[in-house]
């Protein structure tokens, strides 16, 4: 029983640090080429900011799914 339990801790664990790479790792993917498409084609910025905004809050969207899951098997299951 000591084992089970063990290992659901080291199971929610490792949901929320992958969540928290993922996220950081595609925000910084995502911010670098806004950057790189600003620099090409400065005039359209206003164009590529919603997008980027809309990318963002789906890259962190993810992670937030994970922590709820990690949650629910820490208290729940």
């Amino acid at each position: 029983m000591e084992i089970a339990l063990g290992l659901k801790y080291v199971g929610a664990g490792l949901m929320f640090g992958l969540a928290a790479i993922g996220a950081g790792v595609g925000a910084g993917i995502l911010s670098s080429k806004l950057i790189e498409s600003i620099a090409r084609q400065p005039e359209l910025e206003d164009q590529l900011r919603p997008t980027y905004f809309l990318g963002i809050g789906l890259v962190d969207a993810v992670p937030m799914i994970s922590v709820g899951l990690a949650f629910y098997l820490l208290f729940v299951a």
